[in-house]
């Protein structure tokens, strides 16, 4: 039996969210209505919220030797994620994302730091050798790992891995050569609407959906409050979302991709995959920060209550 379920490959960095904030304009102090500090990144959220969920999660990524680094790992450690595989680097500082969100809409403004330099090199394969899956976040956001994420999904693979993919958005709006070679060695394909279209080139979420699952075994295109629809072969599922009240919608689909993962390595169908990834992407938005509503396993188990209980 592997010891872990799941490694998930990816960027590693802090995020301060202001919420309730007027746009800035230079020269001019504009007041936010609350701030969180919190652990961001798309590849630890969705780590620290599998975990949250019960998988067992090990973590490969780099930070620098700061607080920041040192705050990364202590929140993944408290979730119960494996953090052997950090490397800790001092020439380089750990990311940083401020988050100005106006829920349901949010911007981003991200200092890379260490995530630039996370490479092929930097990865235990030892600790994957230990794992069912892996996944991996943040393609865009790696430039010194995506030209090589198909050699390491290929590797993992060979190793008897299923493999999983989010993207999130590509600063340069390229949607690069590198992530069409890298989707020839994943199972699971996770990005959301305006991604996949860009990405397939496509006009529609329908059409996306069609192109990306003649490369891809398994797409599932999250639609925020909408929902998700799968393609699986000749399946196609709509899964529609859970209505909340959002408070603040970062990591809504980082959490939609931990409860997916959680669902498939339990060998659930298809459906309950994308009912309970939707279910987990609804109690995201229910507190601030990405891994808020996630930190308490008792308090999450309440907010799904509360949720199941509306519908």
């Amino acid at each position: 039996m592997k010891r872990l379920d799941v490694v998930v490959i990816g960027e590693l960095n802090i995020d301060l969210v202001l919420w309730g904030v007027p746009l800035p304009e230079y020269e001019k102090e504009k007041l936010a209505e609350d701030m969180r500090f919190t652990m961001g990144s798309s590849s630890a959220i969705t780590a620290h919220n599998l975990a949250a969920l019960g998988t067992r999660v090990g973590f490969i990524g780099k930070i620098g030797a700061d607080t920041f680094g040192d705050f990364m790992v202590k929140e993944l450690s408290r979730a119960g994620v494996d953090t052997s595989g950090i490397v800790r680097d001092e020439r380089v500082k750990t990311g940083a994302t401020v988050v100005l969100a106006n829920p349901p809409k949010k911007a981003l403004l991200t200092y890379l730091g260490a995530m630039a330099y996370l490479s092929i090199d930097d990865i235990n394969w030892d600790i994957v050798a230990q794992a069912r899956h892996l996944h991996l976040g943040g393609f865009f956001l790696q430039p010194s790992i995506r030209n090589d994420v198909a050699r390491v999904f290929a590797r993992a693979r060979e190793m008897g891995l299923t493999t999983s993919l989010d993207t999130n958005w590509d600063p340069e709006e390229q949607w690069g050569e590198d992530l069409l070679r890298a989707l020839e060695f994943t199972d699971i394909f996770l990005p959301n609407e305006e991604e996949a279209m860009r990405i397939a080139r496509a006009g529609t979420v329908k059409e996306a959906l069609e192109r990306l699952g003649e490369r891809v075994p398994v797409v599932v295109i999250k639609q925020g409050a909408k929902g998700a629809t799968l393609r699986a072969g000749n399946v196609r599922i709509f899964g529609p979302a859970f209505q909340v009240t959002p408070v603040e919608t970062t990591g809504a689909g980082d959490s939609f991709n931990a409860g997916f993962l959680h669902s498939y390595l339990k060998g659930e169908p298809w459906d309950e995959c994308l009912r309970f990834g939707n279910l987990c992407g609804a109690v995201a938005v229910t507190a601030l920060g990405g891994t808020g509503a996630f930190a308490d396993k008792e308090q999450l188990k309440a907010r799904m209550e509360s949720i199941l209980g509306k519908r």
